[in-house]
């Protein structure tokens, strides 16, 4: 089983430098090479850990399919593993965390997905180059 730190499993040094290894050398690698590597180097985890964490998928996966007509989301959870159903809520401190944790998360999306633009027009202004060059 692999240590754990603060909860969250580490990765042995060895397998993080192996799979960072692929990464580099391909740009990119999948995620049944991860756990190819992973096996190999012998990370596991409880079975009982493994079910508790299917669980709570399965749950957060119910609490997500719960939406109005319009298809918002009526349950949202409080990032401390509790779900609340919004239009029942009446602490202000919690759905203002909830937005918050929202805001958060979108903010990170709008810059990968900004980064992702950026990269798409570099390729752009390449392919116009090499047709005009051909």
């Amino acid at each position: 089983m692999t240590k754990k730190s603060h909860g969250n499993p580490t990765l042995p040094p060895k397998a993080k430098a192996e799979i960072m290894e692929v990464l580099f050398a391909n740009m990119e690698i999948s995620g049944d090479e991860i756990a190819t590597i992973l096996k190999k180097h012998h990370v596991s985890c409880d079975v009982d850990v493994l079910q508790d964490r299917y669980r709570r998928q399965l749950g957060q996966r119910l609490m997500a399919s719960l939406r109005d007509d319009s298809g918002e989301r009526e349950v949202l959870s409080n990032g401390k593993g509790r779900y609340v159903v919004l239009e029942c809520c009446r602490d202000r401190q919690q759905l203002a965390a909830i937005r918050r944790r929202i805001q958060n998360q979108a903010h990170c999306l709008n810059a990968s997905a900004s980064k992702v633009r950026s990269r798409i027009v570099v390729l752009d202004r390449l392919i116009v180059r090499i047709r005009k060059a051909a």
